[in-house]
């Protein structure tokens, strides 16, 4: 039996047996079980989920199938090698997420080849850190409640067939793909916290320092996170609460201290990366599209109860409820919003703004269950139900394994069978083609960290996300700006012509080495023997057939 068939047998005995333990440690839950154990069960079953879907893998996760995983695993591995993390890994452009890089880099020691072997764990610290942030948040919640909404939200974000929809399933393509937006799940419930626990200017600051942070992790949960609670504050206004003006205090030194502190930041991404420009066709919605009911009536029952879940914190009234409810409603209202910007060609990232509907739906829905259960106990003693059975619906304990017995089906680590669901499974249980391996092996190994390689574009991911060195011009997040510059510069030293062209480029960008395949040569008009016999070009790699497949890589002589 072949390793990926063993791989997917393992996989198979392991989701088969998951429903047993689940159910008898809810039945465990429901005779003597503490509120921490949920949470400790659902830290668990995340975990698990997180296990099926890469232990068996030959590759890093999703290492090829797709540019997001590979393009994030990019900005990690150039700032490991040592290169400066403000910087994405084509030279001399601003990074969108350095945070990331950085925070990567550092937990393997700054050791590329640490991190190709930490980088499909870090899902780990969103996974563990997303239920216990949340867990710090509810803390004013009643305890049962509590461990209730937090295994909701962590484990029912995603459903059965959302791996048939436009964005598929927001647990995996969150948590799993993109480890770097995920990381923004564990920081935002701490923003939200110490905003819901202030006491006055001093603890606001706090929270404003905590969303600076936030923007710096994930600029876009930042965003969603500022919008709710402006939302906040102009409901309690409209509704004239007697904490109204505390309200309005609270959140404008938050976001004043957030937008103060970030704005150098913020603005240089405004400049840097073309958000301003009309992205064509592929920033529309298309006219066809079931836009409004993708996170609405596509979720069934779970929207229900999240409506559900809305109603009941509104009628608590409460600091912490009221945050909540237009923290979700803040991003109902984005996605809705993405209607005007699809007419406006400025429908970007909305896949990231329905993830996190998903997650808040989820949460709200934890809310709405355990009140309809209360509710359902109170109207079981009313009709004189057995003794036991209405004991048992009306204390919290067994209400709430009942409910996570009755969510159980629903949940992530019940459903999740990625050879059928991910479609970045099955590529990855293969290993990575030599025609990538070898060539990013010895750039990785064989040549300065501060690198910076020119060639094929389409390359330039592998070159980047396993060889750790930088590239001149990749297919990554946005070109830079200079790209017309770059791509004349790529052409003459490929050609070996203008001299005096292809002398100022390397000084400006550092260029040091040429890697081509079949693709780019033939693009360029020149053949392999051709540079070969280049005096200003010595070969130091090659991986492949000359006549067929393969990858060259040649160090640029000093002049």
């Amino acid at each position: 039996m072949s390793s990926s068939a063993d791989a997917l047998a393992g996989l198979s005995a392991a989701r088969a047996a998951f429903p047993l333990i689940a159910l008898a440690g809810l039945l465990l839950l429901a005779r003597r079980g503490r509120p921490g154990h949920v949470l400790a069960g659902v830290v668990a079953a995340a975990a698990f989920v997180w296990a099926l879907s890469t232990l068996p893998l030959a590759r890093p996760y999703a290492a090829g199938p797709s540019h997001d995983r590979l393009g994030n695993l990019a900005m990690a591995q150039v700032v490991a090698a040592g290169n400066p993390a403000w910087q994405t890994p084509q030279p001399g452009q601003f990074a969108f997420e350095p945070f990331w890089g950085l925070f990567a880099a550092t937990l393997s020691g700054f050791d590329p080849d640490r991190l190709l072997a930490l980088y499909d764990r870090l899902p780990l610290i969103a996974l563990v850190g997303f239920p216990l942030a949340l867990w710090r948040l509810l803390a004013p919640v009643a305890p049962w409640e509590r461990a209730v909404v937090v295994a909701f939200a962590a484990l029912l974000c995603a459903s059965p067939f959302d791996f048939f929809g436009t964005y598929r399933s927001p647990w995996a393509m969150t948590f799993l793909l993109k480890p770097n937006h995920a990381l923004g799940l564990v920081v935002f419930p701490i923003a939200l916290d110490r905003i819901a626990r202030a006491r006055g200017a001093r603890d606001a600051l706090v929270a404003g320092v905590w969303l600076h942070l936030l923007a710096w992790v994930f600029v876009l949960h930042m965003a969603y996170v500022a919008l709710g609670l402006a939302l906040f504050a102009l409901a309690s206004a409209v509704a004239r609460r007697a904490e109204a003006r505390t309200d309005l205090r609270d959140v404008a030194i938050a976001v004043g201290v957030n937008v103060a502190i970030a704005s150098p930041y913020l603005l240089t991404l405004v400049f840097t990366y073309p958000f301003l420009t009309p992205g064509g066709a592929r920033m529309q919605i298309p006219v066809f599209s079931p836009h409004l009911l993708e996170p609405t009536a596509r979720t069934g029952a779970l929207f229900l109860l999240a409506l559900w879940g809305g109603v009941v914190l509104a009628r608590r009234g409460d600091r912490l409820s009221r945050l909540l409810v237009w923290q979700a409603a803040g991003g109902y209202l984005f996605w809705a919003f993405y209607l005007v910007l699809g007419e406006l060609q400025h429908a970007r990232e909305r896949d990231e703004i329905y993830y996190w509907t998903r997650f808040w739906e989820a949460l709200l829905a934890g809310f709405g269950a355990w009140d309809l259960a209360g509710r359902f106990a109170q109207r079981a003693q009313a009709a004189r139900l057995p003794a036991a059975w209405a004991t048992a619906l009306a204390e919290a304990r067994p209400r709430a394994a009942l409910l996570l017995a009755l969510a159980l089906p629903w949940s992530v680590p019940h459903f999740w069978n990625p050879p059928r669901m991910d479609q970045y499974f099955s590529p990855s249980l293969e290993p990575v083609p030599e025609l990538y391996r070898a060539p990013t092996d010895y750039l990785r190994h064989q040549t300065a960290p501060t690198a910076v390689v020119a060639g094929d574009p389409q390359y330039a991911r592998w070159t980047a996300g396993l060889g750790a060195r930088r590239v001149l011009v990749g297919y990554f997040l946005h070109n830079p700006r200079d790209t017309h510059d770059r791509l004349a510069f790529e052409k003459a030293l490929v050609a070996g012509g203008d001299a005096e062209l292809v002398a100022s480029g390397r000084k400006r960008w550092g260029v040091s080495h040429l890697l081509v395949t079949p693709t780019f040569l033939a693009e360029q008009g020149v053949s392999l023997d051709t540079l070969r016999s280049r005096p200003d070009l010595r070969e130091v790699h090659f991986t492949g057939d000359p006549a067929g497949a393969f990858v060259a890589v040649f160090e640029i002589k000093s002049s």
